[in-house]
């Protein structure tokens, strides 16, 4: 290659890492908007549907044989997440960011310390997105907890 191509490929590389700068910076917007969306879902679906079924689960349940704790949005004060302990059994966790469902559970590996084990979404309780956060899904969660842990 002689210089004048060696430039014009050069021109072409910047050109393109241009472009494709600018296609990214483009989808990343629409994935803030859709992110942002998602984690409003959340939001409600865990205010309306997992908060309620937890305070009704407390009502019949004794408070040593069951509790819960909100994670609040320091923004908005909004819930965007909740522990809960049954029994003596360690925590386990609903958390949401960014549209995002993390389910986790300490102390699931048998050792005295336990690890952290997190539910993959596509796997039993498949509670994975807002759509998942559920009175239904909320229960073979909690359901798993007690099968597993008592």
């Amino acid at each position: 290659m002689d210089a004048k191509q060696l430039a014009d490929k050069f021109m072409a590389k910047i050109a393109a890492a241009a472009s494709e700068r600018d296609r990214k910076a483009t989808e990343n917007t629409d994935n803030a908007e859709l992110h942002h969306a998602d984690a409003e879902h959340c939001k409600r679906a865990l205010a309306e549907n997992v908060i309620p079924f937890l305070n009704e689960l407390t009502s019949h349940l004794d408070d040593r044989q069951f509790t819960f704790a909100t994670q609040i949005d320091l923004h908005d004060h909004k819930v965007v997440g909740v522990s809960f302990k049954i029994g003596d059994g360690p925590a386990t966790t609903i958390s949401t960011a960014f549209g995002n469902v993390a389910v986790t559970h300490s102390g699931h590996s048998g050792t005295a310390k336990g690890i952290c084990f997190v539910y993959p979404p596509d796997a039993e309780p498949y509670i994975a997105n807002s759509g998942d956060l559920t009175r239904e899904k909320t229960a073979k969660l909690i359901e798993m907890v007690i099968d597993n842990e008592l």
